[in-house]
């Protein structure tokens, strides 16, 4: 018994209706699972890792949409409370900061390495390593117990009037 073409195209449409709003489902639930995901366990003795990279705006709104896909920036405010928040924490026994050619200016390398020093009234260490850096970043790494360049790596450094505060105290270079 052959089907009518009035029922083809009613079957036909629910179909699509019923495959669409599956599709709907099935993202909805990626997108949620993603955006609420599962906070980070943290051992005793950890090491923090924190990265000193980019622009780092004073602020970054929350886009879940960038979170899903990995692009969410670091903002100033976020790297400092994270510098709080270790102070405390009982689990993290030290920082070890990777600074890549950070574009922040000097006020902001200045709220970064006060919130290094701030770190270090705690008695944890906190590292540096560096690749390639320039005034800023060396600046902020003097802060820092220990300062980590690679062989092949390169510290172009302009000793300036702003830099000397922090370079009197700096740490030595060593080739490892």
């Amino acid at each position: 018994m052959a089907m009518s073409t009035t029922r083809k195209i009613v079957l036909t449409i629910l179909g699509i209706v019923l495959g669409l709003a599956l599709i709907v489902v099935v993202a909805v639930a990626i997108i949620v699972s993603a955006v609420r995901g599962n906070r980070p366990s943290i051992r005793d003795n950890s090491v923090l890792a924190l990265k000193v990279s980019g622009p780092l705006p004073d602020y970054v709104p929350d886009d879940p949409i960038r979170r899903l896909f990995g692009g969410q920036p670091q903002s100033l405010g976020s790297l400092l409370a994270q510098f709080r928040k270790a102070k405390v924490d009982k689990r993290i026994t030290a920082v070890m900061l990777d600074i890549d050619m950070s574009d922040a200016g000097w006020a902001k390398s200045e709220e970064i390495r006060g919130a290094i020093e701030d770190f270090r009234t705690s008695g944890k260490p906190v590292y540096a390593y560096m690749e390639t850096s320039l005034n800023k970043d060396y600046y902020i790494a003097t802060a820092c117990d220990k300062v980590f360049v690679p062989p092949p790596g390169e510290l172009f450094s302009l000793v300036s009037r702003r830099c000397r505060k922090g370079a009197e105290e700096a740490p030595r270079l060593q080739r490892q």
